[in-house]
């Protein structure tokens, strides 16, 4: 929104602010990006196309087996997509699946799945830090936290043997304990 505040002088903000309170079911809210919320990709897409081209998105009615339709049609390309992708393969490997269905993770979950958060290994590949060791002398992986590091000893589950490294990712994922767990490294640290 281009200003939080209802008495901004801003024209586009103004009508923002009058369609919200002529409409009282719209809802906002602030999404964090890559937790699993459904739409939020769309959304971005929608917004982008709006400030480059000017055009505000125009809603149709179409009849529910031809968005069906697209719906599956869109569903097979993203699988293609994620099937043959590059990135985002920690997550791909433990879901290979996509679907519509949330899968109910929070930040924890997607910081730790994803490998991607305050984790010195990942941080020094961004040059955010000098060493790719955490403070108790392991090299500080998500893993490493979950199975080894003395600071979380309190979190710890028993670590897989390397070639069981993904189904062991895979059962932590099913599993609300591990999770649990997951979640209270992912906070501590």
């Amino acid at each position: 929104m281009a200003s939080p505040n209802s008495k901004s002088t801003n024209e586009t903000a103004r009508k923002i602010f009058k369609i919200l309170l002529a409409n009282s079911r719209i809802k906002v809210s602030c999404v964090k990006a890559h937790a699993g919320n459904i739409g939020n990709k769309r959304a971005d897409q929608l917004a982008k196309d709006a400030t480059q081209h000017g055009q505000p998105y125009s809603h149709t009615k179409l009849p529910k087996p031809h968005i069906k339709g697209l719906l599956r049609k869109r569903l097979e390309e993203w699988q293609t997509s994620c099937k043959n992708g590059v990135t985002g393969r920690k997550i791909y490997n433990i879901m290979p699946l996509v679907s519509l269905r949330p899968t109910n993770w929070i930040r924890e979950d997607v910081i730790f799945f994803s490998q991607h958060g305050p984790f010195p290994a990942y941080l020094r590949r961004f040059h955010l830090s000098d060493s790719d060791y955490c403070s108790c002398g392991g090299i500080g992986t998500a893993l490493h936290y979950a199975t080894k590091c003395i600071y979380t000893v309190f979190w710890h589950m028993r670590k897989p043997a390397a070639n069981f490294e993904q189904e062991w990712l895979k059962r932590v994922v099913n599993n609300l304990v591990s999770r649990q767990k997951i979640r209270g490294i992912i906070k501590f640290i």
